[in-house]
C-alpha cells in the first residue's frame, strides 16, 4: 500500500514538476549559415558555448552529465566539488535546495532515477544521494521507527530502519512494514533534505567511477569500479520515512549489494578498468572501460550476456576506441559514445538489423567536432551535449535535417 501511493504521488509530482520547467526558454540559438539539402542530416553546433564566459558559473574540469524527468540537467563540476544544476536555456539553477549540491569531493558522475535520487560518485568507495523531490516539497513529519512483520515468527516488531537495513546487510529475510512511527522533528526533516552516503562498499580502497540509476520504477543502481574491475547492483531499500503535508509517504533510501553483474577480463562480458555507465528502460546495460580489448559493451538484462560480437558489430571493433570516457542513449535509444583520447564522438544504431552497426552523424558539425579533454555526453530532444572539459565548456549540437530545422535565437543563456 505504501509503495502504491508513493508512486501514484510521485508520477503526480512530475507532471507539476515538468509544467513549471515550461517557464525556461528552450536553448537552440543558430550558429550557421550552411545550407542543408532535403536528405543531409547533420547535428548542428549551437551557440552560444556554455562556458564560463556566458554562463553564471565557472566550471572546473567538468567530468559528467546528465538529465532528470523534470528536464533540469546536472553537471558534476568535479574542480569546484559541487553538482551544477541548469535548465535547459543554460541558467543556472538554485532554487529547492539545488544550491545545496557542493561539498561532495571531486565529484566524476550523476544519475537521477525515478524517484529523483541523484546519485553521485567520485571515484572514492562511497555513493551519495541528494533527493530533489524532498526539497521542493512541503514535509510534515519524519520517521527513523517502524513497526515490522516477520512471517517467520509470527511477530511485529518494532525497529529503526538503520537496524533494519543492516538486517539486510547480514542477509537476513526482508519484513513488511505495517506502520511507521512519525514525529514532528525538524531535525530529522533536515537530514532528509541533505547530500548523505546512500552506500559505502567494503573496500575503502574501491574506487567508484561512473553510477547509473536502473530502469524507471526501478528499486536498483549500478556501479562501475576500476580497482576491483567489476560492475555491481546495489539494491534501494528504506533507512528513513517522510510524510508530506499531503500525507503521501516516501522514503528515504540505503544501498546494500545485490550482486555482481561482471568481473574482472578481456573478452565480451568481462571488464578491464570499467569507467562510463547507463542503464536503458529494458534494463540493459551500456558501459566504457579504459581497458581490455572491448572498450564499449552491452549487456542485456536480465542474465546480463554480451548483445554485439566482435567481427559482426562495428562497435566492437578492436582498436576502434581508445578512451572512451561516456556514453549516453538518445530519445530512439540509440548509442553515443565520446572518446577522450579520440577527441570525437560516435554513434551507433541499437535496435533492428542495424543494432550495433556505426551510425550515420552527418558530413559536418558534431561528425567533425574535435574535443579538448572530453568527458561527458547527454543526447536529449535531437540535441547532444558535450562536456569539453580541457575548455571548461558545454558544447551543444541539434539535429538537423535543413537550415530551417536549426532556431534562430540569439537569446544568452
Amino acid at each position: 500500500m505504501i509503495k502504491t501511493v508513493f508512486f501514484t504521488f510521485l508520477i503526480s509530482a512530475f507532471i507539476f514538476i515538468a509544467c513549471d520547467q515550461d517557464e525556461y526558454p528552450l536553448p537552440t540559438p543558430k550558429t550557421t549559415d550552411t545550407a542543408f539539402g532535403a536528405n543531409d542530416t547533420n547535428y548542428v553546433e549551437l551557440s552560444p558555448e556554455w562556458n564560463n564566459a556566458n554562463l553564471d558559473h565557472d566550471f572546473a574540469d567538468p567530468h559528467d552529465i546528465t538529465i532528470g524527468m523534470d528536464d533540469i540537467i546536472y553537471v558534476a563540476d568535479t574542480g569546484n566539488d559541487q553538482i551544477v544544476a541548469m535548465s535547459k536555456s543554460g541558467e543556472i539553477l538554485t532554487h529547492d535546495g539545488l544550491d545545496h549540491l557542493k561539498g561532495i569531493p571531486h565529484p566524476t558522475g550523476v544519475s537521477v532515477d525515478s524517484k529523483l535520487n541523484v546519485l553521485i560518485s567520485n571515484q572514492s568507495n562511497t555513493v551519495y544521494c541528494w533527493n530533489q523531490y524532498f526539497n521542493f516539497t512541503q514535509i510534515d513529519s519524519a520517521a527513523t521507527e517502524a513497526l515490522f512483520y516477520n512471517s517467520e515468527t509470527n511477530k511485529t516488531v518494532q525497529m529503526t530502519f538503520s537496524d533494519y537495513v543492516t538486517r539486510l546487510k547480514k542477509g537476513e529475510s526482508e519484513l513488511e512494514i505495517t506502520d511507521i512511527l512519525f514525529e514532528n522533528n525538524q531535525s530529522w526533516i533536515d537530514r532528509a533534505r541533505t547530500v548523505y552516503p546512500i552506500y559505502v562498499t567494503e573496500e575503502s580502497g574501491s574506487s567508484i567511477n561512473g553510477v547509473a540509476a536502473g530502469q524507471y520504477g526501478s528499486d536498483l543502481f549500478y556501479l562501475t569500479e576500476s580497482n576491483y574491475d567489476r560492475i555491481t547492483e546495489i539494491r534501494l531499500v528504506p533507512d528513513m520515512a517522510v510524510k508530506t503535508n499531503g500525507g503521501s509517504v516516501l522514503f528515504r533510501y540505503q544501498g546494500i549489494h545485490s550482486r555482481e553483474i561482471a568481473s574482472y577480463g578481456s573478452g565480451a562480458g568481462t571488464v578491464d578498468d570499467p569507467w562510463a555507465i547507463e542503464v536503458d528502460e529494458e534494463g540493459h546495460i551500456y558501459f566504457t572501460q579504459l581497458g581490455g580489448n572491448f572498450r564499449v559493451q552491452k549487456l542485456e538484462w536480465p542474465d546480463f550476456e554480451p548483445a554485439y560480437i566482435l567481427g559482426v558489430h562495428d562497435i566492437m571493433d578492436l582498436g576502434r576506441f581508445k578512451s572512451p570516457t561516456d556514453i549516453e542513449l538518445d530519445d530512439q535509444n540509440a548509442i553515443f559514445v565520446i572518446d577522450r583520447e579520440n577527441r570525437d564522438v560516435s554513434k551507433f544504431h541499437n535496435a533492428g538489423r542495424r543494432a550495433g552497426q556505426q551510425a550515420y552523424l552527418g558530413k559536418k558539425g558534431l561528425v567533425t567536432a574535435l574535443f579538448e579533454g572530453a568527458k561527458g555526453i547527454l543526447a536529449e530532444n535531437g540535441i547532444v551535449y558535450v562536456l569539453e572539459s580541457g575548455e571548461n565548456r558545454i558544447r551543444r549540437f541539434q539535429y538537423s535535417i535543413s537550415e530551417e530545422d536549426v532556431p534562430d535565437d540569439d537569446k544568452k543563456p
